[in-house]
């Protein structure tokens, strides 16, 4: 990086030493010379001033930027209602599974076995839930961290005050990766009432013969 803007009257053609690189070869991608463009190796390509397209990309990289950083916020957000889900899941099964001890509690031995097969069925459900959830928290985050990562380099490149040597720079494709990680689908989450854990209820006004037969009531 230049120290200082005067940096900029320096920057002259290594084809043609007293020629400052003033326009920009759009066919090969690279600034150039007025010379280079009338009698050198870009004589047959077509070529702007080299200001006109250092606004356009940067106009388009502070574009994309902004674009990026809505799009961040969306996904953090998403991310904090999962977590959300996460603990209504946990908050919901603990509470079945009090509920479910608080029944079998007045019952006698017969029903402990029972009690410790529902107990883990809703413990498998709550883990399954939970672990879904927690993978695509995991699968966001990661989204997250890699487009955070872009916006980093898209602001150093932004930084870069002289047009030529922006223009050289690596950081000029950025939009295309921009555009391309803005297009990530963020339609994975979980169906609404997902977290609901109520269907884990059970009825114990049966007569003893039925109890070994106990299972979780379905509907409402």
């Amino acid at each position: 990086r230049p120290l200082h803007a005067k940096a900029e009257q320096h920057l002259m053609c290594e084809e043609h030493e007293d020629e400052r690189i003033n326009i920009y070869c759009l066919r090969c991608e690279a600034p150039t010379c007025s010379l280079c463009k009338v009698f050198g190796a870009h004589k047959d390509c077509e070529v702007a001033p080299l200001p006109a397209v250092y606004q356009r990309q940067k106009s388009e990289l502070s574009d994309g930027i902004a674009m990026l950083v809505a799009g961040n916020d969306r996904i953090q957000a998403i991310i904090t209602q999962m977590e959300e889900i996460c603990h209504t899941i946990e908050e919901n099964g603990r509470r079945q599974k009090q509920h479910l001890g608080l029944r079998f509690d007045s019952l006698y031995s017969i029903l402990e076995e029972r009690k410790k097969e529902l107990l883990q069925s809703i413990a498998r459900e709550q883990e399954a839930k939970v672990q879904r959830v927690r993978g695509l928290i995991r699968q966001y985050g990661d989204h997250l961290e890699a487009s955070s990562k872009l916006v980093e380099s898209a602001i150093q490149a932004m930084e870069e005050p002289q047009m030529a040597l922006y223009l050289q720079l690596p950081g000029v494709c950025l939009p295309c990766r921009i555009t391309d990680m803005s297009k990530v689908s963020m339609s994975s989450r979980p169906e609404p009432g997902y977290e609901n854990m109520d269907h884990f209820s059970i009825n114990v006004d049966y007569v003893a013969e039925m109890l070994r037969t106990i299972e979780f009531q379905t509907g409402a």
